[in-house]
């Protein structure tokens, strides 16, 4: 709010200041504003810079391009640099998957092993203790020399 009445005031303040200085005055600057733009010297100058300017267009514009062609090719340059980097990373992150993935799956075959041991265990000590008491099992004696276990 402050700088819009800032500017009002400026806008004002300017305004009454250039009434007050009149035509007079602006036709005095024109006056002088076209003097100096139609001497001589001045006319001689801009004469040399617009032939300079003809001169030196065509190998500006040679500079111009050969800057342009050597930009684009270090952006081509740079752009394919770019993209096998993406290329190299995004593989590395392929392979960390599938890294990852086997291992979870090995994970969970190391699991269902368990299980499935523990189970068998389970079911042997089941058989174990289902056995009938009479049967004894010595790996060192001879199977004719076994027999029904004895209970004292």
């Amino acid at each position: 709010m402050k700088a819009r009445l800032a500017f009002i005031a400026g806008a004002g303040i300017g305004y009454v200041l250039g009434a007050r200085a009149g035509r007079g005055q602006y036709e005095k600057i024109k006056t002088q504003a076209t003097n100096v733009w139609n001497d001589p010297k001045v006319q001689n100058g801009i004469k040399t810079a617009e032939e300079t300017i003809k001169e030196q267009a065509p190998v500006v514009a040679e500079k111009a391009k050969e800057a342009a062609v050597a930009g684009a090719e270090k952006a081509k340059e740079a752009a394919a640099a770019g993209t096998e980097k993406a290329k190299e990373k995004a593989e590395d992150i392929k392979d960390a998957r599938a890294e990852a993935k086997t291992e979870k799956q090995v994970e969970k075959a190391e699991a269902k092993a368990e299980k499935e041991a523990e189970k068998a265990d389970k079911k042997a000590q089941k058989l174990v203790d289902e056995a009938p008491a009479d049967v004894v099992s010595d790996p060192a004696t001879d199977m004719n020399d076994e027999g029904p276990a004895t209970t004292k």
